[in-house]
């Protein structure tokens, strides 16, 4: 039995026997069989005038539907329109889906005030020549991250508490 090694991974595998007058470069792995694909497209697009030709007339063609489809955001690919038009259950099953999925989303969030203000105010700027220093919180309780806190530390107790950034402004 021959044996090869992979132009693309580089294992060593077994040739397969049905390819007699074939020489195997490749191993049957997904990503290599793609890369023996493209290296064959890329040589045939070089050296074959009407692939290429052909190739790039696709492309065009692709783009002249894209574009007509450009424009409104609710209209899928041709597949999937088709696809929903020939599944007339697929479509109703997924409606009710999503309107238990809206109905779920929309239970989550209350309209209820917040505890508290995420925008705190500021009544002064800072002082830049202060150094400031974030300590980390315990967030267990209800509390605001954002708040201007307008106490003074010591510089022993913030150095005690580790700050995780500090910074003068």
């Amino acid at each position: 039995m021959r044996t090869l090694v992979c132009r693309h991974c580089g294992r060593t595998i077994l040739a397969n026997k049905k390819l007699k007058h074939l020489t195997q470069h490749y191993c049957a792995g997904k990503a290599c069989q793609s890369a023996r694909k493209l290296r064959f497209d890329r040589h045939k697009y070089k050296t074959n005038g009407f692939f290429r030709s052909q190739k790039l007339q696709r492309v065009r063609d692709r783009k002249q539907t894209m574009k007509s489809d450009e424009g409104n955001p609710f209209l899928g690919s041709q597949y999937q329109s088709s696809y929903r038009e020939s599944h007339p259950g697929y479509v109703l099953e997924n409606r009710l889906r999503q309107r238990l999925r809206n109905a779920k989303k929309h239970s989550k969030t209350s309209s209820e005030p917040k505890i508290v203000n995420p925008d705190a105010f500021m009544p002064q700027r800072p002082d830049n020549e202060q150094v400031y220093a974030m300590i980390a919180v315990d967030y267990q309780k209800i509390v605001n991250p954002d708040t201007l806190m307008m106490e003074h530390l010591h510089m022993m107790t913030v150095t005690e508490a580790k700050p995780m950034f500090v910074r003068v402004l």
